[in-house]
């Protein structure tokens, strides 16, 4: 209700007066309902008496408040130096409660909808987001990489496959790969590759045409896990301690990624069906679909706990974690980076990386040198093969020094220490093993 954010009658009076006013109790209930503090809902609602003069001027009504009537009003402000006034913090508020009234009245048929426009034929490139959609299972953020690839793709050789020859594509993929580092190139491969299969699948093109694309050199799982020590990941879980307004939620996300080595999209994408707080485990859909069920730590659980009941905001959504100012919406992976990003400057500790990953890589390393066999890391951290597990192995020095070899003594030493007549090396050699057929 309007009241609720404005007491003096003389200023009810004159909201209530103006063409927006017999909409204003509504609209107001709708900001509350996203979380807009008090505040703000003001300033908001200090735009529309300017408004109100500008459309009388101008013998406009609400039912006329489309986009391109506010786009008029807009440079009118514009040029009239209302979004430079001195306090022009608060003309910005409310030209953007303007704009939210005027998506309240579209929203509520109050404003008639844009005409449909006539319905275009798929592209090339919407075909292949939906066959990789749900013959791939893959995410909408790895997809946009994709489209960005098959977009140059098409605006290079066309949009009729039939006619793709393996030279153009090779000559394509080596060309982009070189304007780029390792992972973007190795990205263009894999998304032309696709591309390619959906067209010979679809029929469009030449079969086995993927088989043509080069492969880019890398060493793969070449470099060290970048991780951090227990005591620093304790660090920066302990680093939530209450300065900031999300620092349950915080907190929270960092226990799930630091116990469970949980990707942010994993984090990110968790709603409450996914949890059954009673057999204390909960579901994770991973990558391609995969889903599995894992424990939830008790220590995790209580963050969440505290965190649903002290500091969530109040809202329908079915996401666990939720933004901390309005409009609400659930947090993104890029938003769970962030956080340990955040959470790695508080505590003021050295790491070699401050994304989601490196809790990740952590609980990895702690697992193994507590013990775990790969086979049971690779089941927490849901790799599809346990030779992405053996990344992790090159990080456990007790085991690194029971296979390796020890370092070959000086020449001086070994003329020292060596006998003087040398065994033959055929009696040191071991039997080949015989050979059994299956």
């Amino acid at each position: 209700m309007l009241t609720d954010f404005f007491k003096a009658p003389p200023i009810l009076n004159r909201l209530r007066a103006t063409l927006a006013g017999p909409y204003l109790d509504e609209f107001t209930d709708s900001m509350k309902g996203l979380g807009y503090a008090r505040s703000t809902v003001r300033l908001f609602l200090y735009g529309i008496e300017p408004l109100d003069r500008w459309m009388r001027r101008h013998s406009i009504e609400v039912v006329s408040l489309d986009a391109r009537t506010l786009g008029a009003y807009q440079a009118y402000l514009a040029s009239s130096g209302g979004l430079q006034h001195p306090g022009q913090s608060r003309f910005k508020a409310s030209f953007m409660g303007v704009r939210h009234f005027a998506s309240f009245v579209r929203s509520k048929g109050i404003v008639p909808a844009p005409p449909e426009t006539e319905p275009t034929a798929p592209t090339l490139i919407d075909e292949y987001s939906e066959w990789m959609t749900s013959h791939r299972g893959i995410r909408s953020s790895t997809l946009t990489g994709y489209r960005r690839v098959i977009t140059d793709l098409i605006q290079r050789l066309g949009d009729a496959p039939q006619e793709y020859r393996a030279g153009a594509l090779r000559s394509f993929v080596l060309e982009r790969a070189n304007r780029h580092g390792t992972a973007t190139a190795q990205a263009t491969v894999t998304a032309t590759r696709m591309f390619l299969r959906f067209l010979t699948a679809d029929g469009r093109c030449q079969a086995d045409l993927q088989s043509a694309i080069p492969t880019i050199a890398h060493a793969r799982l070449a470099s060290l896990p970048r991780y951090i020590g227990a005591e620093d990941v304790e660090a920066l879980i302990d680093s939530c301690d209450g300065r900031t307004i999300t620092a349950l939620r915080d907190r929270a996300i960092l226990l799930l990624l630091a116990r469970l080595g949980l990707r942010s999209g994993d984090v990110a994408n968790l709603v409450f069906s996914d949890f059954d707080w009673k057999e204390g485990s909960f579901c994770v859909s991973g990558k391609g679909r995969r889903q599995v069920r894992l424990p939830l730590p008790q220590e995790a659980g209580e963050a969440m706990v505290t965190y649903l009941q002290e500091e969530r905001p109040r809202v329908s959504f079915e996401h666990v974690f939720v933004t901390a100012k309005a409009p609400y919406r659930p947090v993104s992976s890029e938003l769970v980076s962030s956080i340990v990003r955040r959470a790695v400057q508080r505590a003021g500790i050295e790491a070699p990386s401050r994304g989601g990953n490196l809790l990740r890589h952590s609980a990895a390393t702690a697992m193994l040198r507590e013990g775990a066999t790969l086979q049971q890391i690779a089941s927490v951290l849901r790799h599809a093969s346990i030779e992405t597990t053996f990344h992790y192995a090159k990080v456990d020095h007790s085991l690194l020094r029971m296979v390796a070899p020890p370092w070959p003594a000086t020449s001086a030493t070994w003329e020292a220490e060596s006998p003087a007549i040398l065994p033959d090396v055929r009696t040191l050699a071991q039997p080949w093993p015989e050979v059994t057929s299956c």
